[in-house]
């Protein structure tokens, strides 16, 4: 039987709007012109959306192709030196804490939505009994951050794991994602059951143990999956 079932954040919790993500961006960009400023380092809103740029090409290769995120402060360190090394260490720890503020929380300013039914899901899988958990990168964004936005939709007191230990076994646990490779394959790839969930348009996963075109089927078919051990 399936004891807890976690979600993927982006694209099957929340979903983000091109426009959203541009306005997100421009914060972002500021947020970086006035660190190296700070820093002693002044740039043009050209040359800050380079580093922005040149700086997500460095985490993708050190860190997000490998499946890692490095901490805020590290990523804010790294995207500060793409100018030019030891630049970030120039800053004080006032202006530093409030260049990580700038760059970590434009998703505040313009929050993504909830997917489609997912409150409905999440909330349903509660009053069963399911414990409901998160597993996510985060990217530019720290899950400190995207608690915050939980919390504004009223769901972040439903998830008991966020990034703690469940205490379940991975053969009791089911992952729901958007992504056929780091959702469905990643997730069997710990033991666990995995349910792709395709909106209604994304091409089916062949390996998923589910197949989830709209959240509101989710808590219903969560209890039609036996776990391996129970021989489903």
């Amino acid at each position: 039987m399936i004891r807890l079932v976690t979600f993927d954040f982006w694209d099957t919790l929340v979903t983000d709007a091109p426009a959203n993500l541009r306005a997100q961006r421009t914060l972002r960009v500021a947020a970086i012109r006035r660190a190296l400023r700070d820093a002693g380092h002044l740039v043009s809103e050209a040359e800050a959306e380079d580093v922005h740029e040149r700086s997500g090409v460095l985490l993708a290769e050190r860190f997000w192709s490998l499946n890692r995120d490095p901490s805020p402060e590290e990523q804010l360190r790294l995207v500060l030196d793409t100018v030019e090394p030891g630049v970030a260490a120039r800053l004080a720890p006032p202006a530093f804490a409030a260049a990580l503020a700038g760059y970590t929380e434009p998703v505040l300013a313009y929050p993504p939505e909830l997917c489609p039914n997912a409150a409905q899901a999440v909330r349903e899988l509660a009053a069963r009994g399911v414990a409901v958990g998160i597993v996510s990168n985060t990217g530019r964004t720290p899950g400190a951050v995207l608690r915050r936005v939980l919390e504004r939709y009223g769901l972040l007191a439903y998830f008991g794991a966020v990034s703690a230990r469940a205490g379940v076994a991975a053969e009791e646990a089911l992952h729901i994602g958007d992504n056929p490779d780091a959702d469905v394959v990643g997730a069997q790839g710990v033991g666990m059951r995995a349910a792709h969930y395709t909106a209604g348009f994304r091409r089916a996963s062949a390996q998923a143990d589910l197949i989830i075109p709209d959240l509101s089927m989710l808590p219903d078919e969560v209890f039609r999956v036996a776990s391996p051990a129970a021989g489903g």
